[in-house]
C-alpha cells in the first residue's frame, strides 16, 4: 500500500478503531472471533465456490468468499485452506470492528500470491459482515451510506455453456440460447467470451484470421439476437495482441458494444493497452486479477482503461476495492464495474459496494451456472429486471442455507 507514485492522490483506507468500551449493538461486552468454517461447493468443471464463515465468541456469524483463487487441482484448494488459516489466526480472539488493525497486519502475506489475496479478501469481507450485523445495520452505511437503491448487472452467458453436447466449446448456437435466456428473466445486458476457442497468437496469419472471423460471426449473430436495445459486452480474455485488437475492435464498432474487454493483459502490457484504447471506440474495460491499490495504479496514471473491473474477491477486499474506485474517479473519471463471475455470497458482498461506488457502471452475474445458485442464500438471492435490489436488513442481508450445502458435498 505505500510507495504510491507521488503523481496519485493519497486516499486513506483507515477506519478509526473502536475503543473497548464500544457497545456493539446489543450485544453488550466486546465481541471477539472465535471460529472460522469453510464451505466448498461445487459447481462445474470450472471448478467450486469457497464460502467462509467466521464465528464470534457470542454466536454471531459472518460471510465472505475466496473462490477462483485456482482451478481445481487439490494443491491449490490444500494452499487456500493454509492461506486462510494464517489469517484467521491474525484475527482469532480479536474484535472484528478491527477491520483495518487486520488490514494493516495481513497486508505483506495477502501480496505474496493470487491464493493469498483472495483468501485475505475474503476475511476482510467476513469482518465487514460481523461488523454490520452486530451493529444492526447494512454494510453500505458503513461504507458512508447508499447513493442508489439498485444496482444494474449484465449476464455473463459463458459460464451456462455446460451442456453435454457442446463440452469445451463455446457454440454459437449456445450463445443464442443463453443470451435469450437471460433476456427473458430480465437482464438488459449480457456478456459473452467468443474469442476463448482461439489459437495461440503464434499460429498461422490464416488460422488467426479465421478464429478472428468466427468470433466476429459470432458477436454478429448475438447482437441480431438480442436486439439493439440490450448491452452487449465482449471478453476477448487476452488472446490478442495490440495490433489485432484494435483491428478487430474497428470491425466490431458496428455492433455496438458496451465493452470491449481485455484484448491484452492490462497488467503486464500497460503501454500497449494504452494505445488500444487510444486507437478504439469502444469502452476498454479490464484489470479483473489485479491486486491493490498499487497494482492498478500504472494503468490509472497512463488512463490506459475506460473501465476498471476490481474483484472484491480478488483485488483486496472492500476497503481496497472503494479505494481504488475513488481514485480511478479522481485520476480521470474512470468509471468502475466489479468483476464477479462468482458465487452468490461474493455478488452480495459487491452489491453493497457498488450502492456505494460514485464511479459505479455495472456489476457482473455468473448467469445460469447451477439452478441452486439462488437457494444457498437466506434469503434467496434475487434479481428485479435485471437488477439486484439492494438488501437493508443487517450486514449484507443473509445467512447460509446451510442445509442444501450440506447436500452438495
Amino acid at each position: 500500500m505505500a510507495g504510491l507514485a507521488a503523481t496519485l492522490p493519497m486516499v486513506s483506507s483507515a477506519m478509526p478503531i473502536l475503543p473497548d468500551s464500544h457497545p456493539e449493538s446489543t450485544f453488550g461486552n466486546k465481541l471477539l472471533v472465535a471460529e472460522i468454517k469453510v464451505y466448498k461447493v461445487k459447481v462445474n468443471q470450472r471448478g467450486s465456490w469457497y464460502f467462509i464463515e467466521l464465528i464470534t465468541d457470542k454466536g454471531l456469524s459472518g460471510f465472505g468468499e475466496a473462490s477462483h483463487a485456482f482451478g481445481n487441482s487439490s494443491e491449490g484448494e490444500k494452499d487456500l485452506h493454509a492461506a486462510l488459516s494464517y489469517f484467521f489466526e491474525l484475527v482469532k480472539n480479536q474484535s472484528p470492528f478491527n477491520i483495518e488493525q487486520f488490514r494493516q497486519r495481513s497486508w505483506n502475506r495477502a501480496i505474496q500470491s493470487k491464493i493469498s489475496g483472495t483468501a485475505f479478501s475474503g476475511i476482510e469481507q467476513a469482518l465487514w459482515d460481523l461488523k454490520g450485523k452486530a451493529l444492526g445495520v447494512p454494510v453500505y452505511e458503513l461504507l458512508g451510506g447508499k447513493l442508489r437503491d439498485t444496482v444494474k448487472v449484465y449476464a455473463n452467458i459463458n459460464r451456462a455453456n455446460n451442456d453435454k453436447e457442446n463440452s469445451g466449446h463455446r457454440s454459437v448456437a449456445n450463445f443464442q440460447r443463453n443470451a435469450e435466456e437471460a433476456i427473458k428473466n430480465g437482464f438488459k445486458a449480457v456478456k459473452l467470451a467468443p474469442f476463448d476457442e482461439m489459437a495461440p497468437l503464434t499460429s498461422s496469419p490464416s488460422k488467426l484470421k479465421a478464429d478472428i472471423d468466427y468470433a466476429v460471426n459470432c458477436i454478429q449473430t448475438i447482437r441480431q439476437t438480442i436486439g439493439s436495445d440490450i448491452e452487449l459486452l465482449i471478453d476477448v480474455h487476452s488472446h490478442l495482441n495490440r495490433d489485432l485488437a484494435i483491428e478487430t475492435a474497428k470491425r466490431l464498432e458496428q455492433y455496438n458494444l458496451y465493452w470491449f474487454e481485455e484484448p491484452v493483459n492490462p497488467e503486464k502490457f500497460v503501454q500497449e493497452t494504452k494505445e488500444i484504447k487510444d486507437n478504439i471506440k469502444q469502452n476498454l474495460a479490464g484489470g479483473e486479477a489485479i491486486f491493490g491499490v498499487e497494482g492498478f495504479a500504472p494503468l490509472l496514471k497512463s488512463n490506459a482503461l475506460s473501465i476498471i473491473m476490481p474483484d472484491v474477491k480478488h483485488c483486496g477486499g472492500l476497503q481496497e476495492l472503494k479505494n481504488i474506485a475513488v481514485i480511478a474517479n479522481a485520476l480521470g473519471s474512470v468509471r468502475v464495474a466489479p468483476h464477479n463471475p462468482s458465487g452468490p455470497v461474493a455478488t452480495a458482498v459487491s452489491a453493497h459496494l457498488c450502492a456505494n461506488i460514485l464511479n459505479f457502471a455495472i456489476l457482473e452475474l455468473a448467469y445460469g451456472e447451477v439452478p441452486w445458485r439462488a437457494e444457498l442464500l437466506n434469503p434467496p438471492e434475487q434479481f428485479v429486471n435485471g437488477n439486484i435490489v439492494i438488501n437493508d436488513d443487517p450486514g449484507f442481508g443473509f445467512t447460509l442455507n446451510k442445509k442444501l450445502i450440506a447436500t452438495l458435498i
